[in-house]
């Protein structure tokens, strides 16, 4: 039996820059996906310190050493699922200039993340936990993406204010409350279906958030007056 030659260094960073540029194929596209759902099940259940990588294998029902070659670490499989969540949060946000209807922008928005919530909760549940702890794992690229997407959208949203488009309101308050509101119903699950007195929550429970807070916010940026 032959053994196995251990590759240098500069093979190994070869290797590396070609398996980030290697597009899966429809099968790859399929285990990333089996992957990354198995993952959010087991860094919700445990965090990122006490997930498991083989935990996350079982569940996708994938080798081990598959999971490690479309993710090298825990650490690079853990930003790609925050990384899911922050490109979900763009598609519902995506394109915004100040000609558009903040009416329509926003109450489209509040209405997407609130699905967003009920679809995906571990998710949600993930990015919250990761965020209100410092984004200690969160790396510096995906920090700097969402502080972006952040700043670009504040900046439109201040431009209505000067345009006389909604009433004066801080742009980052408004964001910062609208995140916080949509994703209220994963993170404090337990506590709404203890006061709601149901061992679950339904989508007519959503809708019903959904609907109190467009009300809310179109009061807040005087939408409701126009």
């Amino acid at each position: 039996m032959c053994s196995r030659r251990t590759l240098s260094s500069s093979e190994q960073k070869m290797g590396q820059a070609l398996h980030q540029i290697r597009k899966p194929s429809a099968l790859g596209e399929q285990r990333i996906q089996a992957i990354l759902k198995a993952a959010e099940k087991e860094f919700e259940q445990y965090s990122f310190g006490g997930a498991r990588m083989q935990r996350i294998a079982d569940k996708a029902g994938i080798p081990k050493p598959n999971v490690h070659y479309y993710f090298r670490s825990k650490l690079d499989l853990y930003n790609a699922v925050l990384e899911d969540v922050i490109t979900l949060w763009d598609q519902a946000f995506e394109t915004l200039n100040p000609d558009d209807d903040p009416a329509r922008v926003l109450i489209n928005f509040v209405r997407k993340k609130v699905e967003f919530t009920r679809l995906y909760p571990e998710a949600t549940r993930i990015f919250t936990s990761e965020i209100m702890h410092g984004s200690p794992h969160m790396n510096a690229a995906l920090n700097d993406k969402m502080s972006r997407w952040t700043r670009d959208r504040a900046d439109v949203i201040d431009q209505w204010v000067k345009m006389g488009k909604i009433r004066p309101v801080d742009p980052y308050h408004l964001i910062f409350m609208i995140w916080a509101t949509t994703q209220h119903f994963a993170f404090a699950e337990a506590q709404i279906k203890s006061v709601y007195q149901k061992s679950g929550l339904t989508r007519k429970d959503y809708r019903d958030q959904a609907d109190s807070l467009v009300l809310m916010i179109e009061r807040i940026c005087g939408l409701d007056q126009v």
